[in-house]
């Protein structure tokens, strides 16, 4: 075999490389020049005569339909043929114990083909699995106006460690949150109901719901719909950032219900309105603090949290109540303000509007960002 057809980690950089699509069953491992590689030169003896090699392979897996990589690790004389057992043994070791061995070059090409090296495997996407470049990656994303995809596209990021925050700085991303606050403005303009704005998170089978959870905010993950807890269904627990263990229950209303029932007693001489906590907000409020504490009295283990991935004990910080829509009252939003001051910190009021503020914000930021 000839030794140019493996990359030599001993005395290359390995940022040189990439991984990229050659049919539909199998990838590469291309250097900037488009040189392919079958794999890797972790080490060599002091004479040369004993070489170590990685080969590794890219096939389709009829089984989870990914492509994993395959190494097969050998131990070469100088032109890369397999030495053969000498003696009374039966195996060679190939040992990765000291320097000399390639123990480094070993974790450096174990850690370019567990991230690819800002490759991504996009084989969620369209059923096709392939992977891509950061370019075509980007055109890829270009081309698509479904919301879906960008939400595996979330899902792919996370599950693999990586941070996504440039992910929401894109402006496919930017495209998507308009949409949704063109979505909120909607729901506050045709007083839309509890169920309305529930079955749109729920469209096609929860399909669209981590990013239309977005509404919410980024900072907030790990969303569970309609999850039961000893027959009580909240409406979404998630989690604050991916390394806190902080739960927050968000219990969502209509943005027709009133915060407050005004009651009128005009007179001539004497007019007066009278408010008070309307009946929806007033059956929400203990609704939810139930949940809460149905949730965190379970035990750890309980069939229930692990229903929902939950194997510890849960603690709830924050419930959210989601309900209303600001109006043009100023007594109203004075009063509005001033619940909200004497309500716990680990409970609040948001209205509708407050979601679209929150997203409008956040929205210019990005495009600030974007610009910068």
């Amino acid at each position: 075999m000839n030794e140019d057809q493996y990359y030599n980690l001993i005395k290359n950089d390995i940022s040189d490389l990439t991984i990229e699509k050659n049919s539909h069953f199998d990838c590469v491992i291309k250097d900037s020049e488009g040189k392919v590689y079958k794999g890797f030169i972790l080490a060599k003896s002091k004479t040369g005569k004993a070489v170590t090699v990685c080969d590794i392979s890219f096939h389709l897996s009829t089984t989870d339909n990914r492509f994993q990589p395959r190494p097969t690790f050998r131990r070469t004389n100088e032109s890369l043929q397999d030495k053969p057992v000498t003696g009374n043994s039966l195996v060679q070791r190939i040992s990765f114990q000291q320097g000399a061995d390639g123990y480094r070059e070993f974790w450096i090409m174990v850690s370019f083909l567990n991230s690819f090296k800002n490759i991504i495997d996009t084989g969620n996407f369209s059923g096709e699995y392939q992977v891509v470049s950061d370019a075509e990656f980007s055109d890829y994303l270009k081309s698509k106006e479904t919301e879906g995809d960008l939400g595996v596209f979330i899902d792919l990021v996370e599950s693999s460690g990586t941070d996504s925050a440039a992910i929401l700085h894109s402006a496919t991303t930017l495209k998507l949150l308009k949409t949704y606050r063109s979505k909120i403005k909607e729901f506050i303009d045709s007083d839309a109901t509890e169920t309305d704005v529930q079955n749109w998170i729920d469209e096609d089978g929860h399909k669209y719901r981590k990013e239309r959870c977005l509404i919410f905010g980024l900072e907030f993950i790990n969303h569970k719909r309609e999850a039961g807890a000893s027959g009580d269904r909240y409406d979404l627990l998630t989690r604050i950032g991916a390394s806190s263990e902080e739960r927050v229950l968000i219990e969502l209303k209509s943005p027709s219900s009133d915060v407050f029932d005004v009651k009128s007693s005009d007179t001539i001489n004497n007019p007066k309105k009278e408010y008070s906590i309307s009946s929806s907000l007033s059956r929400a409020i203990p609704q939810i603090l139930e949940y809460k504490h149905t949730l965190e009295t379970k035990l750890a283990g309980d069939s229930e949290l692990q229903k929902i991935g939950e194997d510890g004990i849960i603690q709830i910080s924050k419930c959210i109540i989601v309900i209303g829509k600001s109006i043009d009252d100023t007594r109203l939003m004075k009063n509005l303000r001033e619940l909200r001051k004497s309500l716990s910190s680990g409970l609040e009021i948001w209205t509708y509007s407050d979601l679209y503020n929150k997203i409008d914000s956040t929205i210019q930021n990005l495009e600030s960002n974007k610009d910068k």
